[in-house]
């Protein structure tokens, strides 16, 4: 059957913030989480790759297969209610 994804926008607008998100998708370092931005896709768990990406642009997170729902609301503050 198809695989499940979690697919959500988010903001990361700083390196503070950057360091949070990779405190939590530390926590998830056996699921695979990509950020997407631009044509660039990086690994969640890589701070350096997350620096690198442009903060003003929206950044899409796509989480493969089942995430536990602790997971959504860790990352609840970095989602945008953006729905561009």
């Amino acid at each position: 059957g198809e695989m499940e994804m979690y697919s959500t926008t988010i903001a990361i607008p700083d390196l503070e913030a950057a360091k949070k998100f990779v405190n939590i998708s530390g926590k998830y370092s056996n699921h695979v989480i990509r950020l997407k931005c631009d044509h660039y896709v990086i690994d969640a768990h890589s701070i350096m790759g997350i620096i690198s990406l442009d903060k003003t642009k929206p950044i899409v997170l796509e989480a493969e297969g089942t995430v536990p729902s602790e997971f959504i609301t860790d990352i609840a503050p970095f989602q945008t209610n953006d729905t561009k």
